[in-house]
């Protein structure tokens, strides 16, 4: 028998909870095995302490902002919401890629850790060395979050 996974559409508030499920779930199985276990030791070590704000955001061709907030408390994604055009963001760090970016990355077509270090996801707000200090986390969160069923309709 063959399940399908409910697909949300990409900024609605049904989406933002899948996408704060699976966060919250971490890698699966198969990524697990791609990686020696020392490096998913150092991971599960940053997100145990992990208490910070995200906020992605999705700049539109008009040049509006909208974001999925994350609320992180002691590495639990315990929040999601999104955050329309307009209203004020408060996170301890921002990052916004362009709407075209987002669909490629929920496509597949992109190296999530290319995304940060070629500056396609910018971080626009945030202590940077803080930010890197858990970069590998962030990254393995973007591979979480890829996984979300997203639709763009």
């Amino acid at each position: 028998m063959t399940t399908t996974a409910r697909t949300h559409r990409f900024l609605s508030e049904e989406w933002a909870e899948a996408a704060r499920e699976r966060l919250d779930l971490g890698p699966t199985e198969e990524t697990l095995a791609r990686k020696q276990a020392s490096y998913w030791e150092w991971i599960a070590a940053s997100r145990g302490v992990y208490s910070h704000s995200w906020a992605l955001g999705v700049e539109g061709r008009d040049g509006s902002t909208s974001y999925l907030h994350l609320t992180w408390e002691q590495g639990k994604c315990a929040k999601a919401e999104i955050i329309p055009p307009g209203r004020p963001v408060d996170a301890d760090y921002v990052l916004v890629a362009v709407e075209e970016t987002w669909r490629r990355f929920f496509a597949g077509e992109l190296n999530h850790q290319r995304m940060v270090v070629d500056k396609q996801l910018r971080l626009t707000r945030g202590d940077i060395l803080l930010f890197f200090r858990a970069v590998f986390f962030f990254i393995e969160s973007l591979a979480a979050l890829e996984l979300v069923p997203t639709s763009f309709d």
